[in-house]
């Protein structure tokens, strides 16, 4: 899909509108840069001609200080000129950024299926970055050109039409032919970037799996392989820049050949008396400044290509729609809240087969449901749904016998906490990862629940308490830690809804049983979700539910189950104790 120019109206209205201002006092520096460009070398035509024809000293001097003025306000102007376009083009680039983002994270997990974060993170950083030479190199050097290119024609045209004729039909033939050698490398710089992506993406990849390679033996393979990809990198390398390089020779021929019919065609009527030095020495200084505004033009267009192919991605993302339309409930309603799967059934995208199949329960307000089952029976599908990362594909998920999709996502979000083996830290304090960068939560409650977790003795070994610098290993925390510090960040937010998914899987014994009495005082006048594969982690349970192949097998009380020899959790419980 080629962009329209409707497309690139709108994104420069829309991100270069807010700073119309700014943009138009960079307008205003730009025409005072072209003009004095222009006017630099009328300057020294004048002096050249005055020292030629013997002019006195004090007429030489007064030129020579408009010249050292003029030279020192292009500098000036070009200085600012830089300063305020990058600034420009920053904080429109910036706001792109989080335009996307916040677009970006109120999609579906559908699209974030098809979607690895590596795509996304190219896709909002790196065609943002693309716009960023767009907002700026391109409209200031597309504009400063232009403005050389009319400035220099019309003084030209002042001097002698058909020396004007003459020399804007070889700048044009020249940038013609350095566009077509520039586009002939083209697919040399596609193929580096195709094997540069596939080597980065193999080093991220084994980095980030670095402890298996070695605990398996697969260091050589991988340093062979990464050999391969880096000789790939290099021979499409060597084509690409042996091609790049190519053009600054052309340059240097072309800028030589129109220099040389210039002093010889101008020596020529030097002689004859038809032209002066000073004149000779204006067509050459004219002839750089129509020939570097034409190549940059040249190399703009296809920079202006370039962002064109941004701008289409960048708008096949914003208009991306998530398949969750909000609701504007904005209460859950009475407290503890129940819960009820009404006849849900569910399939992923990629899948074939459905993950829940007509499956029905009620959770009763305040009470445990402890749900078991073999791995892919659904179990953690139930979660997704119920926190409405997704919507069911038949029937309905309700809370206080109202369909979620009724309520305000946020709302929802906010009102049930989750607990998963896979606990993540973020940069920042302990205290902003424990109540995720909300100001509002008291100091008192996050130690008062720190405690209650059984992590007082490790706290206190941090020297800085709640300030503690956070990354994702620099705390050194064991799996049973980093658990419990999962957990206290649920409570903080002192949720309706709790779902713990293998939330105990990775303590110890010891630790297990500090927790459970912690749990029991967390949970009480909440509705929760034990999701286990180990039937210690649901023996406190009120309700069983036991999915198998994405259909309730067994559903009932935990004490009737436990006492009806026939029932499969019955059974579980007696191969557990085998």
């Amino acid at each position: 899909m080629k962009p329209s120019l409707a497309l690139y109206r709108s994104f420069l209205a829309q991100y270069l509108g807010p700073h119309k201002w700014q943009v138009a006092l960079l307008a205003l520096l730009l025409c005072g840069q072209s003009a004095l460009s222009v006017y630099e070398p009328q300057l020294l035509r004048m002096f050249i001609d005055s020292v030629v024809a013997g002019s006195e000293v004090s007429g030489l001097a007064f030129i020579a200080l408009g010249y050292a003025a003029v030279a020192l306000s292009i500098g000036l102007l070009r200085g600012v000129v830089g300063f305020l376009g990058v600034r420009i083009s920053t904080l429109a680039t910036n706001r792109l950024r989080t335009d996307m983002l916040r677009h970006a994270i109120t999609l579906d997990m559908f699209f974030f299926s098809q979607h690895p974060p590596g795509t996304m993170l190219e896709r909002i950083d790196g065609d943002a970055n693309q716009l960023h030479h767009f907002f700026s190199e391109f409209s200031i050097r597309l504009f400063q050109s232009a403005l050389l290119l009319i400035g220099v024609i019309v003084f030209l045209i002042l001097e002698d039409w058909r020396i004007c004729l003459a020399m804007s039909l070889f700048i044009l033939a020249a940038s013609l032919l350095m566009l077509k050698m520039r586009s002939f490398g083209v697919p040399y710089n596609e193929k580096l970037r195709e094997a540069s992506a596939r080597l980065y993406g193999f080093v991220e990849e084994r980095l980030s799996s670095l402890e298996d390679i070695k605990a398996l033996g697969g260091m050589v393979y991988t340093l062979r392989r990464m050999v391969q990809l880096i000789d790939r990198q290099i021979h499409h390398g060597r084509r690409a820049y042996s091609l790049g390089n190519l053009m600054w020779p052309l340059n240097l021929v072309i800028m030589g050949t129109g220099a040389g019919l210039i002093l010889g065609w101008g020596g020529y009527l030097a002689l004859r008396g038809d032209m002066t030095f000073g004149t000779i020495y204006l067509l050459f200084s004219y002839m750089n400044l129509m020939f570097w505004p034409m190549e940059e033009l040249s190399h703009q267009m296809e920079e202006l290509q370039k962002a064109g192919g941004n701008l289409v991605r960048i708008q096949g993302l914003m208009n991306t729609r998530s398949s969750l339309e909000d609701g504007t409930r904005a209460d859950l309603g009475q407290t503890p809240v129940g819960l009820e799967f009404r006849n849900v059934s569910f399939i992923y995208a990629d899948d074939v087969n459905a993950v829940l199949d007509h499956v029905s329960f009620t959770v009763e307000p305040g009470r445990t449901l402890g749900i078991l089952g073999r791995t892919g029976s659904g179990k953690t599908t139930v979660t997704r749904l119920l926190t409405r990362l997704y919507d069911p594909l038949e029937g309905s998920v309700r809370l206080n016998d109202v369909d979620l999709r009724e309520f305000r996502l946020d709302t929802l979000r906010s009102r049930i906490g989750v607990v998963t083996q896979d606990v993540q830290f973020f940069s920042g304090t302990l205290r902003q990862n424990l109540t995720m960068f909300d100001a509002s939560i008291a100091d008192a409650s996050i130690v008062d629940i720190i405690g209650q977790l059984g992590m007082d003795p490790w706290f206190h070994t941090l020297p800085e308490g709640l300030e503690t610098k956070v990354t994702g290993s620099s705390l050194g925390l064991s799996a049973g830690e980093a658990q419990r510090l999962a957990l206290a960040r649920v409570f903080l937010r002192d949720p309706q809804v709790v779902i713990l998914d293998e939330a105990a899987a990775r303590l110890d014994p010891a630790s297990e049983v500090e927790l459970e009495a912690a749990l029991r005082k967390l949970l009480r006048q909440r509705t929760s979700l034990v999701i286990a594969h180990r039937l210690k982690s649901v023996e406190k349970a009120d309700d069983i539910l036991i999915l198998h192949e994405g259909q309730v097998q067994e559903y009932g009380t935990r004490r009737e189950l436990q006492a009806n020899p026939n029932s499969q959790f019955s059974q579980l419980l007696k191969l557990g104790l085998e």
